[in-house]
């Protein structure tokens, strides 16, 4: 297990999956990331199926940087630049050759189900979560 913190750790989350993957050949790798740190790298994900990595991508889409919003809202500056569009996900998925699957935060035993089935397949995933933006 391995969680970088604070906001200097933004779009570290895909690349570490892969070095983690390609370490540890044997071992499952899940990299869960938000989708405004997954944008920093994403063409990681292209290369987790280019080499054939079974990482299992988990985005949770709250359509902004959540925890970067707080933390201004907190020391009582203006929140600016927290909330960008996300890409389509889906969209992505297809264009890297990944498998697709989303589903609402409100419904972890779907998301469980959906972990388990990409699981299973031994191939690079992506799952995305439905969450709502929560300043």
């Amino acid at each position: 297990f391995n969680a970088a913190t604070g906001f200097g750790a933004l779009g570290y989350a895909l690349p570490a999956a892969v070095g983690a993957a390609l370490a540890a050949p044997n071992t499952p790798v899940i990299c869960i990331s938000g989708d405004g740190g997954a944008q920093f790298s994403l063409a990681e994900m292209l290369v987790a199926v280019q080499e054939s990595l079974p990482i299992l991508f988990v985005i949770w889409n709250s359509n902004g940087y959540q925890e970067i919003d707080s933390s201004m809202r907190a020391a009582k500056v203006p929140v600016v630049g927290c909330d960008p569009e996300p890409p389509d996900f889906e969209s992505l998925a297809k264009a890297f050759r990944l498998s697709f699957k989303r589903c609402p935060a409100s419904d972890p035993k779907t998301f469980a189900r959906l972990l388990q089935d990409a699981a299973k397949t031994k191939r690079p995933a992506l799952i995305e979560i439905e969450a709502p933006y929560c300043p």
